[in-house]
């Protein structure tokens, strides 16, 4: 009986001994929350002013805890950068409320702390996806690291988080609370791009004529990315439609100077894409682009969503971990009209081959010219809004002149369809009323009383003039 007692022993021995080894053996950070008899329950902490589907990751920078004395304890997690390896470094730095901007105490420890997780490939202990603008996560006591990545966002960048639930000490000076459920915003900055047309530069114009140098700009602003971001791509594309040719000369970067930064150009679209030093140095920086198109004669207006214009992109990387793009964009709209009028004679036939030109009367140009067709008509296009005056240039045979005459066009009549042409064309102003070329007056016809009456009297004053020569020599001899 004593030997099997003994054996009994000894072998719940070994199993103990097993146990507290394989405890021992279990890494501090692997749980969830603390494990200490005397700790205190977990905390919630929602993270708002998200979008949906974006993932929300908590990494344990220290783990708080309660020893048998009633003091409040922390142990750090390994893998902390030098200036972040103990409770008081970590107190030390900004309070969360402090805005994330590049060099403030709270973003370059959150970014340093970041990328030390990252580079030894530290797990998350929770993890949540957004869904109605926030994520809610469950923490055990002590610091956290708080990390968002968009999988939907396309104008915004996230920053890292450094998070506070440490237990809270009672009134009493007995034991302490959990920290109390918490609901921050998102540290986040906001990337948009801004485009105008137009001396004013407002999203569209229509005081342009093709042949005009229409003038246009381009607004938008560097992200505040994390300062150990793996990727920080920036650049500003711009591609406009047919009928608008970029003249590449007049392209201006306002807000960095041509080392900061490569631009790829042509006629038909510019590239500036941002060196990645420039980047990180420069959060929140202002980039103003301005460049001048001249409008061709392939510029249109055929509907609202069928207008000749361009549109401007940034691209830039959500998840500066990770690669990935987005491209939020904005466009201009460059509208242009037509004019349409019939050419007829005085018996209301059409008159092919009669030559106009249309001037615009404030500027004295000349935007276009146009030849009557087999039916008459008389079309313009390419024209801005405006005040212009219409000549005849050139008179088909036997007709005369029309005099000038002024017509004004605007986004407001110019509404019709073009007659002359079987494209449907609904930004024509259609002239009702037909031109009409008066006929020159006729010659006297052969044969005629009256010219048979002249024929006869230049005779006879011929005839007398030749008497009166002949007569005056003969009384000389």
């Amino acid at each position: 009986m004593k030997h099997v007692l003994k054996g009994a022993l000894s072998k719940i021995s070994c199993i103990v001994a097993a146990l507290v080894l394989a405890l021992t053996m279990v890494p501090a950070n692997a749980f969830a929350t603390p494990t200490s008899t005397t700790d205190v329950a977990d905390s919630k902490v929602t993270i708002t002013d998200l979008l949906d589907g974006d993932k929300v990751e908590a990494y344990r920078i220290a783990d708080a805890d309660i020893d048998g004395a009633n003091n409040l304890t922390y142990t750090m997690a390994d893998n902390l950068p030098a200036n972040y390896n103990t409770i008081e470094k970590l107190k030390a730095i900004a309070s969360d409320e402090q805005s994330f901007t590049q060099g403030t105490a709270m973003q370059n420890a959150a970014s340093a702390i970041a990328k030390s997780f990252s580079d030894a490939n530290v797990a998350a202990v929770d993890t949540a996806t957004a869904a109605s603008g926030k994520a809610e996560l469950t923490l055990g006591s002590g610091y956290y690291l708080i990390r968002v990545t968009s999988t939907s966002g396309k104008t915004r960048v996230y920053q890292n988080m450094i998070v506070d639930v440490s237990p809270k000490a009672k009134a009493n000076g007995n034991g302490y609370d959990p920290a109390a459920a918490q609901s921050l915003a998102v540290k986040k900055t906001e990337v948009g791009i801004t485009k105008g047309v137009g001396e004013d530069y407002k999203p569209s114009t229509d005081k342009y004529s093709v042949g005009d140098k229409v003038p246009f700009q381009v607004k938008t602003a560097i992200p505040n990315y994390p300062a150990d971001s793996k990727t920080a791509t920036f650049e500003i594309n711009d591609t406009p439609s047919a009928g608008l040719k970029i003249d590449t000369s007049t392209i201006a970067v306002d807000g960095a100077t041509a080392s900061d930064y490569t631009l790829t150009a042509s006629e038909t679209g510019y590239k500036i894409a941002f060196k990645k030093d420039f980047v990180l140095a420069h959060p929140g920086q202002a980039i103003t682009v301005t460049y001048k198109a001249e409008l061709t004669k392939d510029a249109f207006f055929k509907s609202e969503t069928d207008v000749t214009g361009n549109t401007a992109t940034v691209k830039f990387n959500p998840n500066p971990y990770t690669d990935g793009t987005a491209e939020p964009d904005s466009k201009t709209k460059v509208y242009t009209f037509g004019y349409v009028f019939k050419k007829v004679g005085e018996n209301n036939t059409p008159l092919a081959g009669a030559e106009f030109s249309i001037t615009n009367k404030e500027t004295g140009k000349v935007v276009a010219t146009a030849t009557s067709d087999a039916k008459g008509y008389v079309s313009f296009k390419g024209l801005g809004a405006g005040t212009y005056v219409v000549s005849e240039t050139k008179v088909p045979a036997g007709y005369s002149k029309i005099a000038d005459w002024e017509v004004t066009i605007s986004k407001a009549n110019a509404t019709g369809d073009n007659p002359a042409t079987t494209e449907t064309e609904t930004n024509f102003l259609v002239e009702t009323a037909a031109k009409v070329d008066p006929k020159q007056p006729a010659l006297p016809v052969t044969g005629d009383a009256g010219t048979f009456g002249l024929t006869a009297a230049g005779t006879a004053l011929l005839a007398a003039g030749v008497f009166f020569v002949v007569r005056s020599r003969k009384q000389q001899a």
